[in-house]
């Protein structure tokens, strides 16, 4: 899926006209391939903004997870704001959005008596200064799906969320260093997820303001999970290299299906120790056409 928006703003530079472009993709875990509990999210949100999530019904909840990740998704999908959204109400948006299917989880749970049905959440909407002069990325987070930001010109990668976990809050107390991480064997344990908030401090912020080159992308850890996070760069900066057409041009879909088949090729082919099957989704945003040039 792919979609696009165009806006002007009145006062940028001769008015330069700005093309908001998402994509987004959901594999399922080769041990269940009849159903996902990744959800995805790429759309505009109007003519001047757009909106990317990753949701991760959680493991433990089973297919009915998957009814939790896809109640938040639904809502998100729902999103229309008329006009350029700026920071405080991009946060409020989907802040509310994500209390409002908090509720509804809850209610889930205790129709099937299973207080384990449960989603994370990663979303990223672009918003505007309050003169429309800059462009930010407003992140909000629930467990261990991540929100990244790739940079064409320095060909750096940086996460901006920050995981809801076991081994997040190890490496917070200083117990073992962020290296270990990846390899610890409570990894999948998460600490916080969406139907187990119960107000708005709960979820996390962060503001970006996005920079010439950037990409910005949101993904399950059926991704970060299985590409080592020293891999991760090299893999990024490879998919787009790959992704380019023969007008100098990046496929966004391209580039997500090159990382999501990454990480499906070291579940099913490779028997490294680390691999972990699992649902993948990635969804990915760019504003055109300042940060769309071929570096």
């Amino acid at each position: 899926m792919e979609r696009f928006g165009e806006f002007s703003t009145e006062t940028a530079s001769e008015k330069e006209k700005i093309l908001i472009e998402t994509a987004s993709i959901v594999k399922a875990n080769p041990n269940h391939p009849d159903y996902t509990a990744d959800k995805a999210v790429a759309k505009a949100v109007n003519k001047y903004s757009g909106l990317i999530a990753a949701l991760d019904g959680v493991g433990s909840g089973g297919p009915d997870s998957a009814k939790a990740a896809e109640i938040l998704q639904q809502d998100l999908v729902k999103i229309e704001i008329n006009n350029p959204p700026t920071i405080n109400e991009g946060i409020n948006y989907l802040k509310t959005t994500i209390l409002r299917a908090s509720e509804k989880i809850k209610r889930l749970q205790e129709e099937i008596r299973d207080p384990n049905v449960d989603t994370t959440v990663s979303a990223g909407m672009v918003c505007l200064s309050p003169n429309h002069e800059k462009y930010f990325l407003v992140t909000v987070n629930v467990g261990d799906s991540r929100v990244y930001r790739y940079n064409l010109n320095n060909q750096s990668l940086q996460q901006l969320t920050r995981d809801h976990s076991f081994v997040q809050e190890l490496v917070d107390k200083g117990i073992i260093p962020p290296e270990k991480a990846f390899y610890h064997p409570k990894r999948n344990i998460i600490t916080r997820s969406v139907g187990s908030i119960e107000n708005a401090e709960e979820i996390d912020v962060n503001v970006t303001e996005i920079q010439d080159g950037d990409i910005f992308f949101a993904v399950s850890d059926g991704v970060t999970d299985n590409i080592k996070p020293e891999s991760l760069p090299f893999a990024i900066k490879s998919e787009i290299e790959n992704a380019y057409d023969s007008k100098g041009k990046i496929n966004l879909k391209k580039f997500i299906t090159g990382i999501s088949q990454r990480a499906i090729n070291i579940q099913t082919e490779t028997q490294a120790p680390h691999a972990k099957p699992d649902d993948i989704c990635i969804a990915a945003l760019r504003v055109e056409p300042k940060y769309n040039r071929k570096i």
